[in-house]
């Protein structure tokens, strides 16, 4: 199965966000060099930032998913 690279996040929460909308709409994916950030952060820029990568036959539903609108989804808690 070949990884495409569909965004790249300088900070790693950032990222950890975008897997999980991700993850929980059943897309598999990872997060490549996230590690190697980790450890100094200086090598973002070097190593091209923290890659999120989908397999190739999905690119199509998971930028759909990132660049939709999802802040209508935090209505129902605000009533609560």
């Amino acid at each position: 199965m070949n990884f495409i690279t569909i965004k790249t996040y300088e900070m790693i929460p950032e990222a950890h966000i975008a897997m999980g909308l991700l993850e929980t709409s059943g897309i598999e994916c990872r997060l490549q060099d996230e590690h190697l950030i980790q450890t100094d952060w200086l090598l973002n820029i070097p190593v091209g930032g923290i890659k999120l990568q989908v397999p190739d036959y999905k690119v199509a539903d998971a930028v759909e998913i990132l660049e939709a609108d999802h802040s209508g989804n935090f209505d129902d808690l605000e009533e609560e």
